[in-house]
């Protein structure tokens, strides 16, 4: 892993924000309330609009209160956006829920969920359609991936990407020689319900 920079978390939450309104799952949901607050979809990247993103992922996720996905996260992680090589990429766990659990046979690794899939084991997931998520990966206004770990980065788990985690192990000749990615560290990570 390479540290390109030091990164602030209105950065990881755009990025958060900007692939969720791509997600089947959760973008009519934030469309909705960019709708209800009468803005676009140009709000995610707008540098002065640091604070309405992170009440928009509050309301939308519980990232400010630390509901959800985000409870027990530390507040204070220190942000990086760094490139990482495709077997780093691939060693990043799937956060713990039931589904992540299920789909690599309790592993939270994507190689092994891939595995899962090509075997036709995941009924109703198929190669096929995270291909056009693979060719996506290194896209220059695809939205960073993005993972949290101990200060070290010695155990990354994912915090948003879990789709494009699965299709990069899926394909990982699609994956570039370094991609990069926002990586947040605290040593109270452990905290976090999902690690």
């Amino acid at each position: 892993m390479r540290i390109v920079r030091a990164a602030r978390e209105a950065e990881v939450v755009a990025a958060f924000l900007r692939a969720e309104l791509e997600s089947p799952r959760w973008g009519a949901r934030l469309q909705a309330f960019l709708d209800e607050d009468a803005r676009d979809a140009a709000v995610l990247q707008d540098p002065g609009a640091d604070a309405y993103r992170a009440e928009l992922l509050d309301r939308h996720r519980g990232w400010l209160r630390r509901q959800g996905l985000f409870a027990g996260l530390p507040t204070e992680l220190e942000w990086s956006l760094a490139a990482l090589a495709p077997d780093e990429v691939l060693a990043i766990r799937y956060i713990n829920w039931d589904w992540w659990l299920t789909a690599s046979g309790g592993s939270r690794r994507p190689e092994d969920a891939a595995g899962r899939i090509r075997r036709g084991e995941i009924p109703g997931v198929t190669v096929a359609e995270h291909e056009p998520i693979a060719a996506q990966l290194a896209a220059p206004d695809a939205p960073e991936l993005i993972a949290v770990g101990p200060p070290d980065f010695g155990s990354l788990v994912l915090l948003e990407g879990h789709a494009r985690l699965t299709a990069a192990a899926l394909f990982p000749d699609r994956l570039p020689p370094e991609l990069d990615l926002f990586v947040g560290a605290s040593s109270d990570i452990q905290r976090w319900s999902e690690f």
